[in-house]
């Protein structure tokens, strides 16, 4: 493997675990009533853990491997001499705040749920602001700069809830066939709905924004590798949109008659959201190593 296609993997997956620790502490704290917090926060409590530990790994090892890239490969990965040059440039300066906000969210393991949610919420929300500081946006300096990482980080918040939530959110779906925590299930869901709706449409509108100040054109040169990859995100994010949508307006007002049918529909219909939205990840990875031509 090389050391460009272990900084893809690697970038995956720290956005990855970024957007799932994001979208859990979100939907236990933000979206779910005080009666059902307590059972999804002991649902979703490993799963957390997991994306906070994986977290710190990654956070590292993206510095290490950006010193290899910078070096003469591997044998550079740990070089101190390269290590500290990477992390005196402005890639290193913003990602320095990943590893301090990954390194203060597993201090927060030690708490108690209530508060380890809430901390995560907040440290994993500093750490999509501060990934919208790094990758294309430092095309741009002065005014136009800090308006493009601005718009970034809205949409990788907006963008971290659309996708971090729907594991926490088919976790909820089981507690509709409760008679007990029902009608708490269902007010989650309309609160998930409700913000959703906002966060589809800032997805689209920072994206378009982001891409018109990247390009300066409309992406239809295919023959640009960039520029056709991100019309086949665009393509995907589409179809995204068209499975919310669906699952919104045509499955979630049928639950009540036929709930165990249109409830299967439901899941499956989120999972391939979930899904595409991982492919849209590993696309936006790829973008990272691309000249945006």
């Amino acid at each position: 493997m090389s050391l460009d296609t272990l900084y893809i993997l690697l970038r995956l997956l720290h956005f990855s675990m970024v957007i799932l620790m994001f979208g859990i502490s979100i939907f236990v704290v933000c979206l779910s009533t005080q009666t059902l917090r307590p059972v999804l926060s002991t649902q979703l409590n490993t799963t957390l853990i997991a994306s906070i530990l994986t977290l710190m790994l990654t956070s590292v090892d993206m510095i290490s491997v950006q010193a290899g890239l910078m070096g003469d490969g591997w044998s550079d990965m740990l070089n101190l001499s390269i290590l500290s040059a990477v992390l005196d440039t402005a890639f290193g300066q913003a990602w320095r705040w990943q590893i301090i906000f990954s390194a203060a969210a597993i201090l927060c393991l030690r708490l108690k749920p209530q508060y380890r949610f809430n901390l995560s919420l907040l440290f994993s929300t500093l750490l999509l602001i501060n990934l919208g500081f790094v990758g294309h946006v430092t095309l741009h300096s002065g005014l136009l700069g800090w308006l493009h990482r601005i718009n970034h980080a809205i949409h990788l918040l907006s963008g971290g809830y659309w996708l971090g939530t729907l594991i926490p959110l088919l976790v909820c779906l089981r507690y509709l066939a409760s008679t007990e925590l029902h009608a708490d299930a269902v007010k989650s869901m309309v609160r998930f709905s409700h913000l959703g709706h906002v966060a589809v449409l800032l997805v689209v509108v920072s994206g378009i924004i982001n891409s018109g100040l990247i390009l300066q054109r409309w992406p239809l040169d295919w023959s640009s590798y960039y520029q056709l990859l991100l019309c086949v995100k665009i393509a995907i994010v589409a179809i995204m949109i068209a499975i919310a949508l669906f699952n919104r307006y045509q499955l979630v007002p049928r639950m009540k008659s036929s709930t165990p049918r249109i409830l299967s529909w439901f899941t499956l219909l989120t999972t391939i959201e979930i899904a595409l939205g991982f492919v849209v990840l590993s696309l936006v990875s790829l973008f990272a190593t691309l000249s945006p031509v």
